[in-house]
């Protein structure tokens, strides 16, 4: 397959730029640089995607470019099920659990920490309108 490689950059003080290296029709990876003023190109972030275009691992940088923590995401179909974030030496430092209701919306999202103890749960709610 030909590889296929953009860069796009918006400007908002510092310059946040977006390069994306995909093969012929799907995205594989999306990288983040913030560019300062002088033209240095910082790393962000960078995300890793499957072959169904779903993000399996998302990586974010310090204001120097060096690893802060990566995640990692699982996926039954086409829903989230889990996220596990590590540190950059690959401790497992959280997990985050996701919970659907029967029409397939997001619900909750269920913290952990590295030894399976609940921190905290976030709750989704949605609001239909009526015809």
């Amino acid at each position: 397959m030909k590889t296929i490689h953009t860069l796009a950059c918006l400007a908002f003080g510092l310059f946040l730029c977006t390069a994306v290296s995909a093969q012929t029709g799907e995205v594989k990876t999306r990288t983040v640089y913030e560019v300062d003023a002088k033209g240095k190109k910082i790393l962000d972030s960078k995300e890793e995607r499957d072959d169904r275009g779903r993000v399996v691992k998302r990586y974010e940088y310090d204001d120097y470019g060096d690893l802060k923590k990566y995640y990692v995401y699982e996926y039954k179909g086409k829903k989230e099920t889990a996220e596990y974030e590590y540190s950059p030496s690959g401790k497992l430092k959280e997990k985050a659990v996701y919970e659907y209701n029967t029409a397939g919306k997001k619900v909750s999202k269920v913290y952990y920490d590295s030894t399976g103890k609940l921190l905290k749960k976030k709750l989704y709610e949605y609001t239909y309108y009526a015809e």
